[in-house]
C-alpha cells in the first residue's frame, strides 16, 4: 500500500514577539529564596492550535563572577496551574543583555498541548528575586504529528532546588565516569532531553570549554541512548562571563523506549581542563 505524506500548513506560535526586540520572551522572576519558585507568569494566554512540538528557551540569568544555578518550570492551565515540565536546569543561561552574554539554553519536547491552553512559567535560583527571560515556541496544527508525542515530562536528578545531580566530567576530551541520576524510572518513557549547569560556587568559568553529554541506561555496563557509544547529540559551552549556552546546534530529543523501573545515568566530557570547582550538575527529562 502506498503511503502518502499528509499535506497542510505546519502552524507556529510563540511568545518571542513579532518584530525585533532585545528581550525576546517573557520576564520571569525567581523566588525570594533560592529553593522557592517565584510567582507564575503567563507566557501564552490561549494556544491557537493543537501543538505537537514544544521548545523552551531560557536566557538572561547568568552574571559574571556570580553563582547562578536555577530551575525553571513550564505550567499549563488556569490560575491553579499543573506542572507540565519541571525543573529545567536553566542556571547560568546567557542571553541578549549586557549582563548576560553568550546565548540561551534550549530544550525540545515532543508534547501534545491542546488548542486553547494557557501556558506559564515559574523559576527559582541562586540569584533570588531576579528577572530572567523565558521563551516558548509551539509547532502543530496539522491533523496528526509525524512522530510520537507525549503528555507530560518527568524530571530525574533534582536535589534541593536549584541543584541537580553532581557529576565529575572527564577532562581534556576524556570520558567521565557514569553517574547514577535515578535508580528506577517511575514511568515508561519514549524520548529524553538533558539539563546541565555549573555547580554552586563556580564563579570563574573557563571560556569556550565544550561539554559533551551522554545518557545511559541499565546497570554498570550502560547502554548509551541513541545506540552508539561514540556519538554524543548534546554539547554545552561556557564563557568567562559565567554564562552557559546549549545544547550547541539544537536540542533534538533522543527517541528510545525505556520502561518504568530502569536505572539511568549520565557521563560528561570536557574539551579542556576542568574549572576550579571541577564538577557539573545534571538532570534528565523523560517524555511519556
Amino acid at each position: 500500500m502506498l503511503w502518502t505524506p499528509r499535506k497542510g500548513v505546519l502552524r507556529y506560535e510563540s511568545n518571542l514577539g513579532n518584530v525585533g526586540t532585545a528581550t525576546p520572551g517573557t520576564s520571569v522572576t525567581t523566588g525570594a529564596t533560592a529553593a522557592t519558585k517565584g510567582t507564575a507568569v503567563q507566557l501564552i494566554a490561549a494556544t491557537l492550535f493543537d501543538a505537537y512540538y514544544v521548545r523552551v528557551i531560557a536566557s538572561n540569568y547568568g552574571l559574571a563572577t556570580t553563582t547562578s544555578r536555577g530551575c525553571l518550570d513550564i505550567l499549563i492551565g488556569a490560575a491553579t496551574e499543573d506542572v507540565l515540565i519541571a525543573n529545567l536546569l536553566m542556571g547560568f543561561c546567557g542571553g541578549s543583555t549586557a549582563a548576560a552574554h553568550g546565548g540561551p539554553k534550549t530544550w525540545d519536547f515532543p508534547l501534545f498541548i491542546p488548542a486553547g491552553s494557557r501556558l506559564a512559567a515559574q523559576a527559582a535560583g541562586d540569584r533570588v528575586s531576579t528577572a530572567m527571560r523565558v521563551g516558548i515556541q509551539l509547532w502543530g496544527g496539522v491533523s496528526e504529528p509525524p512522530f510520537r508525542c507525549g503528555g507530560r515530562v518527568v524530571t530525574y536528578g533534582i536535589g534541593t532546588v536549584p541543584a541537580g545531580t553532581t557529576i565529575t566530567p572527564g577532562a581534556s576530551g576524556a570520558e567521565g565516569a557514569f553517574t547514577q541520576v535515578t535508580a528506577s524510572t517511575t514511568e515508561d518513557h519514549f524520548a529524553f532531553v538533558p539539563s546541565l549547569q555549573p555547580p554552586t560556587g563556580d564563579t570563574t568559568l573557563t571560556p569556550v570549554k565544550h561539554t559533551y553529554f551522554d545518557i545511559g541506561t541499565g546497570a554498570a555496563t550502560e547502554e548509551i541512548l541513541g545506540g552508539s557509544a561514540s556519538e554524543c547529540p548534546w554539547i554545552f559551552t561556557v564563557d568567562s562571563d559565567e554564562c552557559m549556552t546549549g545544547p550547541w546546534g539544537g536540542c533534538m530529543p533522543i527517541f528510545q523506549d525505556v520502561p518504568s523501573g530502569t536505572r539511568m545515568t549520565v557521563r560528561v566530557s570536557a574539551s579542556g581542563a576542568l574549572d576550579t570547582v571541577g564538577t557539573q550538575e545534571v538532570a534528565i527529562h523523560g517524555i511519556g
